[in-house]
């Protein structure tokens, strides 16, 4: 891989400054920082805010040079790093990221079939062709293991697209 390509980064953030970095360097660079609207009672009432899916973590697109510019920031702490070297994240692995952001599929899981620790493949959906091993499932939710990224992603499947492989 030559010093000119560009590849999905990794980026460990001060405590809650995801989005600040993010808004930063989104001018500049290729940026992605998943969020999700989650529903939180206040003491007098219901509000519906955004919630960072990966807390500390902010992914940027970028070649190593923009790699060196994004550590310059105030907010950002250090690259992830995977064997001594700045960890590359697939295109799948983020495209995943934002399909499960999009998805809404309102189905059951059937507990008994799929176990933790099982290899999985979704068969259908917006999620179509993706493998993963299940880390835990719990109702209509399960969380499933990305490679690059040693994390979890839970998400809400339709149980006729779940197969073991």
């Amino acid at each position: 891989m030559g010093s000119d390509s560009k590849v999905w980064r990794a980026f460990y953030t001060r405590p809650r400054h995801e989005k600040k970095a993010a808004d930063r360097l989104i001018g500049e660079h290729e940026v992605f920082c998943p969020v999700k609207e989650v529903r939180v009672k206040w003491s007098d009432r219901w509000k519906t805010v955004e919630k960072v899916l990966f807390t500390s973590y902010l992914f940027a697109r970028v070649d190593e040079r923009g790699r060196i510019a994004i550590l310059e920031d105030p907010s950002v702490v250090c690259s992830v790093m995977y064997l001594g070297k700045p960890a590359t994240i697939r295109d799948e692995e983020i495209e995943l990221i934002r399909m499960i952001l999009g998805e809404a599929v309102n189905g059951e899981i059937d507990v008994k079939q799929i176990q933790p620790g099982d290899r999985v493949k979704v068969a259908g959906g917006e999620l179509h062709d993706y493998e993963g091993v299940v880390i835990t499932v719990k109702g209509n939710r399960a969380r499933l293991r990305l490679d690059s990224l040693q994390c979890d992603v839970e998400f809400t499947v339709d149980a006729k697209f779940l197969q073991k492989v």
